[in-house]
Formats: C-alpha cells, structure tokens, sequence
C-alpha cells in the first residue's frame, strides 16, 4: 500500500519570499529535490498542499499559480503527484473571500486529497513549517513532521502548544524530515 506525504509548499519546498506570483521567483531549496526523490523511491506518494491567497487579493491569478507549479514541478523531477491549493481569505472581499474549510488551518485540502487521489489518512504524513500546516491534522489519523526551515520556530512552536498539539518529529529542513521519516515512519 501506497503511503503519502502531505508536504506544505513555502518555506518547506522553496524559500519562503512571500507571494510567489511568477515562475521566476521560485526558488526551490537546497537538497529538496533528492529528498523528494529518496522518499518516492521508499514507496510515497508526495502531495504538496498550499494556502495561496494571493489569488484571493488580486495579486495573482490561477493561471499564474499553474505556471509556478510547473516550473516547481520540474524542478522537482516531476515527483509530486498533486498539488491542491487554496485560493481564499477569510478577510477579503470578492469571489475568493470568506470562510472556507480549506484554507489551512482547516482540513479541507486532506479531505479533497482522500476523494481525488483516494489517499488513506492513517498512512499519512503531513510536514510542514508553521503551525497552520500542521493544525490541519489535528482531529485526523495523520503524523506530523514541523520543519525549522520556513517561519519563526519560537512562534510556530508557540503556537502548537497552545493548541495542545506536538508534531510526532521536529527536524531542521525537509531533507532531515525524510532522513528521520525513512528511519522511524
């Protein structure tokens, strides 16, 4: 059976530089690509899982998202078997405004990858650098793996506790993450 890896996409995939609204901003972070690789060659399917609500503030489109994916999935050997965003803001008005289930911290984006991809949960990993990505697990059957890469660890750790939640691994980068995952998942 196969296993998935939810992985959060800024500040886990690619350097965290605010909104990445054209190709060329992305900057895809060291050793990412062959971690990615290694844990795919160890029987994952990788899903990467994105807020993006730039789209909701006019600042980008769908269309430029899909060309920044591309590129990303290039440069990542063409690995991730998906990529499920979400383009709302709660606090902007528009099409793309208001309360939505898939805006992390919600789980909504788990639960589209279960229909879509038919993923099973409870053979899940989630990794991710803030404690929005990680929340998203919080009443599901999934592991967790917080990543030092992206946000303030001191906040993001923070504001797990007060949650009452703590990730099953910390590791440094998404490298580590796969290092440990490979070891003890």
């Amino acid at each position: 059976m196969t296993r998935t890896a939810f992985v959060d996409r800024d500040g886990t995939l690619n350097a965290e530089v605010g909104f990445v609204s054209r190709p060329e901003q992305l900057q895809v972070l060291p050793a990412v690509p062959a971690a990615l690789q290694r844990l795919c060659a160890a029987g994952f399917d990788v899903v990467v899982i994105t807020n993006q609500s730039g789209i909701a503030r006019g600042l980008y489109g769908e269309d430029d998202l899909a060309r920044v994916h591309e590129r990303l999935h290039r440069e990542l050997a063409r690995l991730p078997r998906a990529y499920l965003h979400c383009p709302h803001h709660p606090n902007v008005p528009g099409p793309y405004g208001g309360a939505c289930s898939c805006r992390k911290p919600g789980s909504g984006l788990l639960h589209q990858a279960r229909e879509l991809l038919s993923v099973r949960l409870q053979d899940s990993w989630l990794i991710g650098d803030s404690a929005r990505d990680l929340l998203m697990a919080r009443e599901l059957p999934l592991h967790t793996i917080y990543l030092r890469s992206g946000k303030d660890p001191a906040a993001e750790l923070a504001a797990l506790a007060a949650a009452g939640l703590r990730a099953d691994a910390e590791c440094k980068d998404l490298p580590a993450a796969v290092d440990w995952l490979l070891q003890h998942g």
